[in-house]
Parts: C-alpha cells; structure tokens; sequence
C-alpha cells in the first residue's frame, strides 16, 4: 500500500473538516468510484455523495478532469472542487 492526497476545498472543505488528508491505497491505484467508496467508509454517506454532487469538479495532479481519470495512484493528489458561487 502506498499513499495518495486527497484535498478538498471551500464548502466540502467544511463538510469534511479538514483541508487534506491521505489515504493508503493499493499500488494498482483504484478508479474514481472506490476512491469515493473508501472516502464513504473513513467519513460519511453524506460526504460520499457531496464529492459526487453536482457541480463538484475533480482536480488530478493540479489539472481539472473532464470526466472520470480511469485510475487514480499513489503519489496522485486529488483535489474535489465545489461549485463556487458569488454574489
């Protein structure tokens, strides 16, 4: 098991708790859907479903993603983007 970071910003930020924190996955890397489930079981349902809410981008490695990346591995930074609003 290696390490990869996963960040989290603004609102899910404040949901979560933390700004950051890593998680110890296989060195195969794991898809976008076990990375949530593995998310799901260290914090909640409801965090789970927030980083798949709408609106909610994926930064992989300080680039955004369109769509889902196919793996994400060790040493990957993740970061979860809400929708920003303004006013």
């Amino acid at each position: 098991m290696k390490a990869l970071t996963v960040r989290y910003f603004a609102s899910l930020r404040e949901l979560v708790g933390h700004e950051r924190e890593t998680l110890l996955i296989p060195e195969s890397g794991l898809t976008l859907s076990e990375l949530i489930e593995v998310l799901s079981d260290v914090h909640s349902a409801e965090v789970a479903e927030a980083l798949v809410g709408p609106g909610v981008r994926l930064a992989l490695n300080d680039e955004l993603v369109d769509g889902e990346p196919e793996l994400v591995q060790p040493g990957d930074v993740v970061a979860f983007l809400p929708p920003v609003t303004g006013g």
